[in-house]
Formats: C-alpha cells, sequence, structure tokens
C-alpha cells in the first residue's frame, strides 16, 4: 500500500490533488530519482497528464534535464499545453523556467501544405525534399511565407515573444502565422530551444532521422531527455506497423501511370517495366483469388510465394528479381528528382514499389508474417509484410534518461513490459479508478450486433441500431457522442436519414477533415452543452 505523500512531494501541481494522485505523483518522482522505467495504470480522468506534467517539470528545472513527451496523435498535444500553462499561471515564480512547444509534421505546420490535398498526404521525407526545393527558390517557385520571415526581423521577434508568453498550441500558431503570412514550420523549430518539455508525435521518437533532428534542436542528447509515452496502449500495435508495409493494386496503378508519364525503360534484359507492372497487379489479384474464400480477409502466405510466382512466370532466379527491385528504386529516385525540380510532390510509387520487392526477399520467418489481405471486396487487395515484434522497433526507447509509460488501459503490465523489451526493473503501478463505480453504467442491448457481416448485408439490422441511436439522443438532454468504427459504416448511416431524425444540433467528423477543423469542431461541441 503506497503512503500519504507530504506536500512538498507535490511541486507545482497545480489543483488540489483529488484521491489517487499524491499517490500517483509520489511514483513518478521516485522512478525520476531513481531513473527507473515506469509503466502508470490509471484511469481515464484520474488526471495522469498533470501528474507526469509537473513532476517531470519540477525534475528537469532542479536536475539541467529536458522533457519530450510523445502523443500517439497531434490532437492530444493540446491536453499537455494546456496543463503547462496552468502550472505556469498558478506558479508565477518558476514561469521563467517553464516552456512548452507542442511539435508536428510539415503535413500540418506548412500553409503550403494545408492548403494542398497532395502536399498534406506527404511523407515526412517527401515533405522534406519539397520544402528544401521551395526554400531554394529554383525557377521563380519560392516559398513566400519562408521568404518573409527573412524579410521582417522585427516580426520575427514579435511572433517568438508571442509564444514565449503565451505558450500557444500547435493549431493556435499556425492560424497566427497564417494571419501574418509566415511559416509556421520554422517558428516552431525556432522555439524547440527554447523548450524544456516538447511535445511531439510518436514518431519523433522511432524514426531515426527525426529523432536526431528533434535531439538537436532540443540540445540535449537522449541520456539527459525525460520520454513520457502518453496513451502508451497504442504503443505496441504502432511500432509494429512502423515496421510493417504493404503493396496494392492502387499502388500498382499508380506506377503504371508513373511509367506512362515518365517513361517506361528496360528494367531487367529486354523486361519493360510496363510489362513487369502489369504481371504484379496479376499476381496480386491472382493470390486473393487462392487464398481468400468466403468472408475471409485475409490469409497467411508462404514464405517465398508472391516472389516465387514472379520468378517463373518471368523465367528468372531470386537474385534477378533482387536486381529488379534496385533498378526501380534507381528508376524512382530519379522520378522523384524530377517531381522535386518541377515544384511537386517528390514521391514516386516506382520507388515504393522496389523497396517493398527488397523488404520480401529479405525478410524470412519469425518476426514477420506474410499476407494477402482485402477489405474492398476485390476492388484493392494487397499483399503485406506484417511485423509481429513491436520490440524490433522500440530500441530507442532504452536511450533515454528514462521513460514513462501512462495509459488507463495496459494491463497486463507485464505483457506491456515485455512487448517493448523495457528493463526487468521497470516499475508497474496500477491505480484503480478515482470515480465511485455507481456513476458508471453500462447498457448493451441484445437486439442488435455489430459483426461485420451482419451490418454489411443487413439493412434491417442498420435500422434497428439507427433507432436505438435516435431514442438515447432524442430522450437524454445531455451532449452525447456516437462513435463508428469506420467512415464508411458511419455514411451508411448518415445517409440513411441519421442526422434528419435527431432533434439536437450535430456535430460530424468527416474524413477528410484536416486537424484543425476537427479541433475547432470539438471545442464547439464541448461549449455548446445542450
Amino acid at each position: 500500500m503506497l503512503r500519504n505523500t507530504k506536500q512538498n512531494d507535490i511541486k507545482l501541481f497545480p489543483y488540489r490533488p483529488r484521491r489517487y494522485q499524491r499517490e500517483i505523483v509520489r511514483t513518478i518522482r521516485e522512478c525520476l530519482e531513481e531513473r527507473i522505467p515506469l509503466v502508470l495504470e490509471s484511469g481515464t480522468g484520474s488526471g495522469k497528464t498533470v501528474c507526469a506534467v509537473s513532476q517531470c517539470l519540477n525534475f528537469s528545472i532542479n536536475n539541467d534535464k529536458k522533457i519530450l513527451y510523445i502523443t500517439r496523435t497531434n490532437a492530444q498535444q493540446r491536453q499537455v499545453i494546456t496543463e503547462v500553462r496552468k502550472i505556469r499561471e498558478v506558479f508565477p515564480d518558476n514561469r521563467e523556467n517553464i516552456f512548452a512547444v507542442g511539435v508536428q509534421g510539415r503535413a500540418h505546420t506548412c500553409l503550403l501544405a494545408r492548403d494542398d490535398p497532395e502536399l498534406s498526404k506527404g511523407s515526412a521525407e517527401e515533405l522534406a525534399r519539397f520544402c528544401s526545393e521551395m526554400k531554394k527558390g529554383k525557377r521563380k517557385k519560392k516559398c513566400r511565407y519562408f521568404e518573409r520571415l527573412g524579410e521582417n526581423p522585427d516580426l520575427l521577434e514579435d511572433i517568438k515573444g508571442w509564444v514565449r508568453e503565451k505558450l500557444p498550441t500547435v493549431e493556435e500558431i499556425v492560424e497566427r502565422c497564417r494571419e501574418l503570412e509566415v511559416c509556421p514550420y520554422e517558428i516552431n523549430r525556432m522555439m524547440i530551444p527554447y523548450a524544456n518539455l516538447v511535445v511531439a508525435p510518436y514518431i519523433y521518437v522511432f524514426d531515426d532521422n527525426l529523432r536526431n533532428l528533434i535531439m538537436d534542436l532540443m540540445g540535449k542528447g537522449e541520456e539527459d531527455i525525460i520520454l513520457v509515452v502518453d496513451e502508451a496502449h497504442n504503443l505496441p500495435e504502432y511500432l509494429r506497423s512502423l515496421l510493417s508495409t504493404y503493396l496494392s493494386v492502387y499502388a500498382t496503378n499508380q506506377c503504371l501511370s508513373e511509367s506512362e508519364r515518365y517513361g517506361d525503360p528496360f528494367i531487367f534484359k529486354n523486361l519493360r517495366l510496363s510489362e513487369f507492372l502489369l504481371v504484379v497487379r496479376d499476381v496480386i489479384d491472382q493470390i486473393r483469388g487462392e487464398f481468400l474464400k468466403g468472408n475471409n480477409h485475409d490469409a497467411l502466405l508462404p514464405d517465398d510465394y508472391f516472389a516465387s510466382i514472379l520468378c517463373e512466370r518471368f523465367g528468372i532466379r531470386e537474385k534477378d528479381l533482387r536486381a529488379i527491385g534496385e533498378q526501380l528504386i534507381i528508376y524512382g529516385e530519379e522520378i522523384k528528382d524530377i517531381k522535386q525540380r518541377e515544384g511537386k510532390l517528390p514521391r514516386s510509387y516506382i520507388h515504393k514499389l522496389g523497396v517493398f520487392l527488397l523488404s520480401w526477399l529479405d525478410i524470412g520467418d519469425g518476426d514477420f508474417v506474410k499476407l494477402v489481405v482485402d477489405e474492398t471486396d476485390g476492388k484493392n487487395p494487397r499483399i503485406e509484410i506484417y511485423c509481429l515484434d513491436a520490440s524490433l522497433a522500440a530500441a530507442p526507447i532504452g536511450k533515454f534518461y528514462t521513460s514513462i509509460h501512462m495509459s488507463g488501459t495496459l494491463s497486463p503490465l507485464e505483457e506491456y513490459r515485455d512487448s517493448l523489451n523495457l528493463p526487468p526493473d521497470t516499475k508497474l503501478v496500477s491505480f484503480p479508478s478515482p470515480f465511485p463505480k455507481e456513476n458508471r453504467k453500462i447498457i448493451y442491448s441484445p437486439l442488435v450486433s455489430t459483426r461485420y457481416e451482419e451490418i454489411k448485408f443487413s439493412e434491417e439490422m442498420i435500422n434497428r441500431i439507427k433507432d436505438i441511436i435516435v431514442g438515447i439522443c432524442n430522450t437524454f438532454n445531455r451532449n452525447i457522442i456516437v462513435f463508428f468504427p469506420s467512415f464508411e459504416l458511419m455514411n451508411r448511416f448518415l445517409d440513411g436519414g441519421l442526422i434528419k431524425d435527431i432533434k439536437k444540433t450535430i456535430y460530424v467528423e468527416r474524413r477528410e477533415m484536416k486537424q484543425d477543423e476537427l479541433m475547432e469542431t470539438i471545442l464547439r461541441f464541448k461549449k455548446r452543452g445542450s
């Protein structure tokens, strides 16, 4: 049983402690002092974020450390910045010692990318190359937002002063910079060296290039940085997906489009690129037909199945197929260079195909499996290399001063620890919900089912679920959130008249929504009440 902490154990804690918060604070503080990783489970609403932020800030100030707080989604950053603001407000004597910055990629902070649907979908590497070309300003194509930063030093200092004073979220920085027509991405980068707490997406730790970038900007090595992982139950699957890759019929069609646009060279002896691509597409369809029967949406493939079919079709050996993959990468790089010089997103599906092909040949049994997957009724099947072992990508965690992993749903804690290969002495602590059980009511209806097959083929089931949703929304005078497992299913309900039947103001998350639009929608929903 954890003992109660003394008052000075909760320095920089900006609220009156609620149930279990003193114990959570003490646990975090001890792990920081002893440099032991912590896996902490505590229910939603228990105050994990402010407990971790306050104690890590206090420790960092007194021990010359910095904090990298990583989140699964950009939207979760807002809560961290909000808590830091509160700490600075309640403890003005420490105001000058506390500064936090939210970090997001160019897809969210480049004004050109936010206004261009193609650019907004670019990877970090693609957008970095695009940005580099726009900064050079070749062919009279320049980024006016970047140019304006260098033209007006006084404006730059005003913005930096505003950021230091207001501690804005990334969304607020973007909107301010849009008004002033300067680059939010560059402003964010300039502020990172001043911050003792940086909030960033997971990728900034687990991508080597991005981690090196953020370390350089923070001015510390990993050994002097405390890593906090928010919503940590997402991390193992995130890491598995990071090392997984796939090739779809859609991607193959995009390769064909590139070959039509940029040329159709020979990639092996007398084999042209387009001929190879047509066979690849045909083989994916063939594999789908052989392995996916009935309502099955995925199936395991023999390790060498895809490659062996290609070799048989072309009468080549595996080393020849590897040479083809290498040639695809070389040609794809040429395409990316051309696009970059044209001021376009430097993306090549042919390059991605080459990388996938070499990965397929190199990865064997054990830590990965090979699959065929189809969730589109044959429209866009794919073959996939799926990682089974999250610890393969988790190695960077061990480089940090220590790490704190928090979530409301981490049990069994030992399994989480082992899945990331955290040290055996990692502290595992679970706190019960601070809220009375009688306040939590869970109700389910035996009259409906959310099984994919029943929802997909039964209009009657859709109507039953719709009637229940409408009844709940129109009966209770409270804010209500309805969650759907996919946008596709949600749109079926919307097309079926769900909005028309609900007698409330309705806010809908759309697939094409940008992050700032989604956050604004959520804020309006929360403020409106009933």
